[in-house]
């Protein structure tokens, strides 16, 4: 019984780091945003700075789950959960990464003075990608298998949405009054975001493996 009741708390500290770093996660990406918008190097910095803390709660994650595994040899559910819990950290630690990416855009345009309207494309995958973390947020500590599902869909949306950004850069660069230096710009900024829907989509599909033990394949 003594025995149970420490398993149980450590799962239930895994758990709660695993909600922290999504927490985090989100704030990181949403600081990325915002700098961008209003070209501010000083919530860049933030954002940048901010990517140790996540680095180590991911480290940290993976050592619990190690540690829980070698003591309390969990099995069927249990380990699948505690195994999964990996794999979601390491998604979480890769969307950290490109919102320092954004953060480091935002950085070299105000450093080379650059003009930035962004258009409303890639807004549109702003705000996308930034409801499917929150979503997934809410999946997660919800054990939401439904919302989880509707979050995976919406990676055709970004896919859609960065092919016209893409086909609107090749079209700005005919133009002369446009500023070649943002179609590098638009474009490593729109596969940025495509990838962060896809560490979403990734999220919601190791949600939807922790609570039923299936593919998502099988409710789609």
């Amino acid at each position: 019984m003594e025995n149970t009741r420490h398993y149980d708390n450590e799962m239930l500290f895994l758990r709660a780091e695993v909600s922290k770093m999504l927490s985090l996660v989100l704030e990181s990406f949403e600081l990325a945003v915002k700098s961008l918008e209003d070209v501010d190097t000083f919530i860049a910095d933030k954002v940048i700075a901010g990517d140790d803390a996540i680095d180590d709660l991911n480290r940290q994650i993976e050592e619990t789950v190690y540690m829980i595994v070698a003591r309390y040899s969990p099995q069927s559910k249990d380990l699948r959960y505690a195994m999964t819990m990996v794999k979601f950290a390491n998604n979480l630690e890769r969307i950290a990464d490109l919102s320092c990416n954004i953060a480091e855009m935002t950085k070299d345009i105000y450093e080379k003075n650059i003009k930035i309207n962004l258009i409303k494309d890639i807004k549109r995958m702003f705000g996308i990608c930034l409801q499917m973390i929150k979503d997934t947020y809410e999946a997660f500590g919800g054990r939401n298998i439904k919302l989880a599902i509707e979050v995976w869909r919406r990676d055709n949306d970004i896919d859609n949405l960065e092919k016209i950004v893409n086909s609107s850069v090749i079209d700005g660069i005919c133009n002369d009054q446009f500023d070649k230096r943002l179609a590098i710009l638009y474009i490593l900024l729109a596969r940025d975001l495509e990838r962060i829907a896809d560490h979403s989509t990734n999220l919601c599909e190791e949600i939807i493996y922790i609570e039923t033990g299936k593919d998502i394949d099988e409710f789609i």
